[in-house]
């Protein structure tokens, strides 16, 4: 069987009324600590409300009174398996959900043949107290792998971000409470929730799991992909800019940020892949490098664990040499030149800065992946900065466009001629990037050129 993605929990039938309409398609009714006969009621009013929005209505714990209301689904936690009539449900087709924490209670759940099983909590909650530590995302992997087609609910500290997450992980829907419960404007909420869920829902082949281009990379599907209409011919470097690799990969996985990129490499140097490399991946955005626009249709892009500027810190060693690897595997297979990994801000040096001065071209280059040239010492030669003109900037600007960059040969020197040396020499000629060219910044850039 299937499950929507979004799967709701309401504590009152009278959110049904107001979150049915805007499309909720999959909803728990969990009442507690109130009288029996108000139960049965709302039941009632949830079955009948459900059936005319066309959605599925689960009703927790009160597994009597679903066979008996002609309800069709109860979720049970471990505790209910003990007094519930499983074969009472089975003969009225009553379908089963399983809450789970553990290896143990999985098997438990598994050993009554559920129609899902969910595991939580995944994230730290603040519905209720847990005996239980935070599963993880890579618990909820693990799961999927272990139950194959059974459906797999992710539940516990969930927000939209974090669905998109746990979906890519491998549950195949995202349970909310609190989020939803608690918000100031509960009904945009569920919007967000919808929205932020619906590539599952919608196009779920652009959800689907696939075997890595990378021997070494664990698959994390994106839905943020489309079809590539040029051959494959660069790579580029991003970093995440990022407080967590949490947060970068939630935004990658969001469909609501419209982001993505093929590959995302941890501190701790595991390679994720979020896109097949055949697919555009959307990383680049508006770009340019030797004459050709749209990078995203002809590069594969790697995002690099690192909050970027905000904290300008060594990338680990373990993650240099994992991204490393991965770049010499994808350029070899791909046919990927060396002069063809680029930085972010090499195609939009005006909209980026990272990989970052600090991210260790050279260390890359010795290795065989990319470009890098020793600079020279600097010489007390005049340097070319803004407002300066004449034959000598034009000598530079042509150079600057002959590498790869867009700039025109206009012999002035003005804020784009600054910018364009800024990203040549956050790559090139990283320990002063001012803008200033000066002896050293030429002499790197004449000598790739000639190289």
């Amino acid at each position: 069987m299937t499950i929507d993605p979004f799967y709701l929990i309401v504590n009152d039938v009278r959110w049904l009324s107001r979150f049915l309409p805007l499309g909720v398609k999959l909803v728990q009714l969990r009442i507690k600590d109130v009288a029996e006969a108000d139960v049965k009621i709302q039941i009632q009013q949830a079955r009948d409300l459900c059936k005319a929005a066309g959605a599925q209505l689960i009703i927790n714990d009160y597994w009597c009174l679903a066979i008996d209301l002609g309800c069709d689904f109860v979720h049970l936690g471990q505790e209910d398996l003990h007094a519930a009539d499983i074969g009472a449900l089975r003969r009225h087709d009553v379908r089963i959900g399983v809450s789970t924490h553990d290896d143990a209670e999985l098997e438990r759940a598994l050993s009554f043949s559920p129609d899902y099983v969910a595991l939580g909590p995944v994230w730290p909650t603040l519905l209720k107290r847990m005996p239980f530590a935070p599963q993880g995302l890579a618990k909820l992997s693990q799961w999927k792998k272990r139950i194959g087609d059974l459906p797999l609910v992710a539940i516990g500290g969930l927000t939209p971000e974090r669905a998109c997450l746990a979906l890519a992980a491998g549950a195949d829907s995202a349970c909310v409470v609190s989020d939803i419960s608690s918000n100031d404007a509960p009904d945009e909420r569920v919007k967000q929730w919808i929205n932020a869920t619906s590539p599952w829902r919608d196009t779920p082949e652009l959800c689907d799991r696939f075997s890595p281009d990378h021997a070494g990379a664990i698959v994390f599907p994106s839905p943020n992909h489309g079809a590539r209409t040029r051959e494959i011919s660069s790579l580029i470097m991003h970093y995440t800019g990022m407080p967590t690799s949490e947060s970068a990969l939630g935004l990658l996985c969001s469909p609501l940020a419209q982001v993505s990129a093929h590959y995302v490499v941890e501190e701790d140097g595991r390679i994720l892949q979020l896109v097949k490399e055949e697919r555009r991946a959307w990383h680049a955005g508006v770009s340019y490098w030797a004459g050709e626009t749209d990078l995203n249709a002809s590069s594969i892009g790697i995002e690099i664990v690192h909050p970027g500027h905000r904290d300008i810190r060594p990338f680990p060693a373990e993650q240099i040499l994992a991204v490393i690897s991965l770049s010499r595997d994808i350029c070899a297979r791909r046919h990927i030149s060396r002069d063809r990994v680029l930085a972010h801000s090499d195609i939009a040096p005006r909209r980026k800065i990272d990989p970052g001065e600090f991210f260790p071209w050279d260390v890359l280059a010795r290795e065989g992946v990319g470009r890098f040239l020793a600079s020279p010492v600097s010489q007390a030669t005049a340097a070319l900065t803004l407002g300066v003109s004449g034959p000598e900037v034009v000598r530079l600007q042509l150079n600057l466009s002959k590498f790869g960059y867009r700039l025109e040969a206009t012999g002035v020197y003005d804020e784009d001629t600054a910018i364009t040396v800024s990203a040549f020499q956050r790559h090139f000629r990283p320990n002063r990037v001012d803008g200033v060219a000066d002896h050293a910044t030429c002499d790197v850039l004449a000598r790739l050129l000639n190289s």
